[in-house]
């Protein structure tokens, strides 16, 4: 799903969204856990490392909204929860790749709780009243994190979660996980280049519920690294109309998340389309990953009754545009789904 490196620069924050009305910006935390410090050293990077913390939860958790706070250099974390027997041993911090840790199967195990935008200090993922994540019991929180120390100065650093739950009585759209990750890239050097990639997700709809795909977006995040300019995710009908659910145009270091406030509809739409932009000021062509690489990620929560993932396929380069811009299409890989629980 979504993972991140590189030191990054802060630009001034630019957001369209057919939405209207007020996100939530307040918080009651019924929930609080602070992680395990990590020890960082000046210009160090740290990867493949997981923490995660055990609910010990009898009874479903409805989270409705949730703040991450760190003392600095968490480039990037996502987090997930998952039935407590999944990736087995004691809780704090531990090597991902010792207990089999991954993204894609850790969000079919259980669910998304929460992403980092890159490199803040603090953001808010909120959902609309009524709406919220249901934590089933028995399950645990697990993320994979990444840090990177720019700073002059060795660091302990830790990360918080501030949680706040509501009544099942109060619940009344139970919100499930959507991302695509377009790996694919190969982006030019000394230019401005955008990257799109269109998933048609009718089939598997029909598949495991027999109905198009009629369903609302309640929350976006977008996720690229040090040279992305532009994100862009939309609907696409069967004629290839094309309705903006969500856009920005800024650098990283502030949260590239949004409550849509309305959730928006699909209006029986079959794809979602993800574009994002780069600007590559270097000599050197850019492709996916980390250590200096770029990503074009997108995680959504919607009320549909499926979790769905979707990869990349390949790339087609189709050339510059009036604006002096190189475009792409990346076609559609692999689409994961499996029914919510």
């Amino acid at each position: 799903m979504l993972r991140a490196l590189v030191s990054c620069t802060c630009l001034s924050l630019s957001l369209v969204a057919c939405s209207q009305g007020s996100e939530p910006t307040e918080i009651v935390p019924t929930m609080t856990h602070t992680f395990e410090a990590l020890p960082i050293d000046v210009g160090e990077e740290i990867t493949d490392v997981c923490q995660s913390w055990t609910l010990d939860n009898d009874e479903p958790i409805y989270v409705s909204k949730v703040r991450q706070r760190n003392d600095g250099a968490w480039h990037h974390s996502n987090w997930y929860f998952v039935p407590e027997d999944v990736y087995p041993g004691p809780d704090g911090t531990w090597d991902c790749s010792e207990r089999g840790f991954d993204d894609v199967p850790a969000a079919l195990s259980g669910g998304v709780f929460f992403a980092q935008s890159t490199q803040t200090l603090g953001e808010l993922q909120a959902f609309q009243d009524g709406a919220a994540l249901e934590i089933p019991p028995r399950h645990k929180i697990v993320g994979g994190v990444h840090l990177v120390n720019i700073s002059a100065a060795p660091l302990e650093t830790s990360l918080s979660f501030d949680i706040e739950t509501v009544p099942e009585d109060e619940v009344e759209i139970r919100l499930r996980p959507i991302s695509f990750t377009n790996t694919a890239l190969d982006i030019e050097p000394q230019a401005e280049s955008r990257f799109q990639m269109t998933c048609d997700l009718g089939e598997q709809f029909e598949r495991f519920l027999g109905t198009p795909p009629d369903y609302n977006i309640y929350y976006v995040l977008a996720h690229y690294h040090e040279w992305g300019n532009y994100f862009r995710l939309s609907f696409v009908d069967e004629d290839d109309t094309e309705r903006t659910i969500f856009e920005l145009a800024n650098s990283v270091g502030e949260p590239l998340g949004k409550t849509m406030v309305p959730p928006i509809s699909s209006e029986g739409a079959p794809k979602l389309r993800v574009e994002c932009g780069y600007i590559n000021n270097t000599d050197r062509r850019i492709v996916y990953g980390l250590g200096g690489q770029e990503m074009c990620v997108f995680l959504a929560y919607t009320d549909a009754d499926l979790i769905i993932g979707a990869t990349s396929g390949t790339n087609a380069p189709k050339g510059q545009d009036p604006q002096g811009i190189f475009r792409n299409e990346t076609s559609c890989g692999i689409v994961l789904a499996v029914p919510a629980p």
